[in-house]
């Protein structure tokens, strides 16, 4: 029931569209709402209605903790929700053109990828549906590969009512 979770090097993907929603267990957020650097997020893939998730299983190439999508239109567990670190140390909020990084709140793992875990013919066979992405999975230190940007997407006006310095 959990999908299989990878990237691209080239930007563009439509099937890379992911939507930030409340963690799960936290207070529920009216559309608009700024993402403040240090806040759990879930992240739901737009296509299949699946969460970004981890757990304590090992990823098929890496040998880091898998990643997967799990659950049915956003409703999953807690192995579903990610703390946002904002790489601008002066950010307050997460914006597009800064990088960040996602740690996953269960196993205080790092998201990860990078190009030397592809999928191809020698560990995904020859009929492989994924060739060619590269793995996604949970590291234990931060590193280059730890860093991501939104490249596209849907964004929304902050609210009229939100207070950009009270939060």
């Amino acid at each position: 029931g959990q999908n299989s979770v990878t990237a691209m090097e080239d930007a563009g993907d439509s099937n890379s569209l992911w939507q930030v929603t409340n963690c799960m267990g936290c207070k529920e957020k009216p559309t608009g709402t700024p993402v403040k650097c240090g806040n759990k997020v879930r992240l739901t893939h737009t296509k299949t209605g699946k969460n970004l998730h981890s757990h304590l299983h090992q990823a098929p190439i890496s040998g880091r903790l898998e990643v997967s999508g799990f659950g049915n239109d956003g409703k999953g567990d807690k192995g579903d929700n990610w703390k946002l670190t904002c790489m601008n140390k002066e950010a307050k909020y997460w914006t597009r053109k800064d990088d960040v990084s996602l740690k996953h709140v269960e196993t205080s793992h790092w998201l990860y990828t990078n190009s030397q875990v592809e999928f191809n013919r020698r560990n995904c066979g020859g009929n492989c549906p994924i060739m060619g992405q590269l793995e996604v999975s949970a590291g234990e230190k931060r590193k280059k590969g730890s860093l991501w940007k939104v490249e596209q997407g849907v964004l929304f006006k902050v609210r009229d009512d939100f207070n950009l310095e009270e939060g």
